[in-house]
């Protein structure tokens, strides 16, 4: 017994020492997907207000891979002292409900704050002759397998939106599998892939340009962007909108006060008008960080409804 609280006060003393003593280096923050895509750019807009809250440099490190596995997994491997995070999306619960992860959603992580959603968009190439979404299922159902879509990896927002959108709508699409957007945007905008989910921020200046034509948005309301284009509930397709939602992790035995001080900080950087512009620039909702209790419970809940949607529905990504 005196041997178990002797280890006990060691642990709580070396813990407290970790909090008192936070940041001592620069952090990282890990994104599991291609550099140049929608989440390294969010991961990015808070760089500089956590950096000056903190008083050590914030550093954003791609690694993709393994449908956001790999990056994810570095993440929950690495010291727990809260110097590396990791920008985890949708992905984050619905990869582990499709495939076997070496790492667990909930179990091996702890929540730190909230970022917000990032709206994907519907996007076909122009020269297909669809205007609208019910438009596009029609000209889909009467070409079956002859209409290629974008697989940005298992898991992801935007590839979940289409597996159910097409099943939903009863369509036969071919899914092309890319290590997300970055290497896909060529073979949309030529015309080899015809239809996507795609970030809206991502898609925007290729809609702008005509380059995309953009029929719906995953959205509760409508884009200030665009306000022109209906919602997926308004264009008749609301059982298939996923909200793509962004949240900061770290490794489940961060200390407590760690992650508290992580909080603070992404709270403030999240209410600053300079960052709540760079967010909206890229289109995003930023939102009020939220307390890492409010993380985990997140979590847990898309979890629990991704999971109970895979099995209920046997979906697989080709």
């Amino acid at each position: 017994m005196k041997r178990l609280l002797f280890i006990l006060a060691v642990l709580l003393h070396a813990t407290n020492s970790i909090a008192q003593t936070f940041p001592s280096k620069p952090l990282r923050i890990i994104v599991p997907f291609p550099a140049g895509g929608i989440v390294d750019l969010m991961a990015r807009t808070l760089n500089e207000k956590l950096a000056a809250g903190l008083g050590q440099p914030v550093l954003v490190e791609a690694r993709p891979g393994a449908n956001a596995s790999l990056g994810t997994e570095a993440v929950a491997r690495s010291e727990a002292d809260g110097h590396t995070l990791v920008l985890a999306t949708l992905s984050h619960v619905t990869t582990p409900a499709l495939m076997k992860t070496p790492w667990h959603p909930l179990r091996d992580f702890s929540g730190v704050a909230v970022m917000g959603h990032v709206a994907n968009v519907v996007v076909i190439h122009p020269e297909l002759p669809p205007k609208t979404l019910r438009e596009f299922v029609d000209y889909a159902k009467a070409r079956p397998g002859n209409i290629n879509y974008i697989n940005g990896g298992a898991g992801a927002s935007q590839t979940m939106s289409a597996e159910l959108f097409k099943r939903n709508a009863g369509l036969e699409l071919v899914s092309i599998g890319y290590k997300g957007f970055p290497p896909a945007i060529p073979d949309i905008l030529s015309g080899q892939v015809q239809f996507s989910f795609m970030p809206f921020g991502v898609a925007a200046p290729h809609i702008r340009g005509g380059k995309l034509r953009a029929l719906a948005v995953a959205s509760p309301a409508r884009s200030r962007m665009f306000p022109d284009v209906p919602t997926m509930a308004e264009a008749g397709h609301a059982e298939s909108q996923v909200i793509s939602w962004y949240a900061y992790l770290v490794p489940a035995a961060t200390p407590k006060a760690v992650v508290a001080r992580l909080n603070a900080e992404f709270a403030k950087a999240l209410a600053d008008p300079e960052v709540i512009s760079r967010i909206e620039k890229i289109g995003g909702e930023p939102l009020p960080a939220g307390k890492p209790e409010e993380v985990d419970a997140m979590l847990a809940r898309e979890f629990d409804r991704w999971t109970k949607l895979v099995q209920a529905t046997g979906m697989k990504i080709e």
